[in-house]
């Protein structure tokens, strides 16, 4: 199994958050904070290639507003890959 492909990176407030993902696995990614330190794993955006995206945080509680914008631009970010 290979490593994950980044596809892009966004800012959400303080964090520079890294979106990467597999060929094999359009549907979704992983969302990584690698700023600041230390870097972490935050969880996944699944279903991309559906009408109804889900973000899926490991730890994080975000607010309503900040999880769209997350998913938002993990979104774009991922369609600009495919592209």
């Amino acid at each position: 199994m290979s490593e994950p492909k980044i596809l892009g990176q966004f800012q959400l407030e303080h964090r520079t958050i890294q979106v990467s993902g597999d060929d094999g696995n359009n549907g979704t990614v992983w969302l990584r904070r690698v700023h600041p330190d230390p870097p972490m794993a935050l969880g996944c955006v699944v279903e991309l290639d559906s009408s109804t995206p889900r973000l899926r945080l490991y730890r994080a509680e975000w607010p309503d507003a900040l999880r769209e914008q997350a998913k938002e631009q993990t979104l774009a970010i991922w369609r600009s890959a495919r592209a």
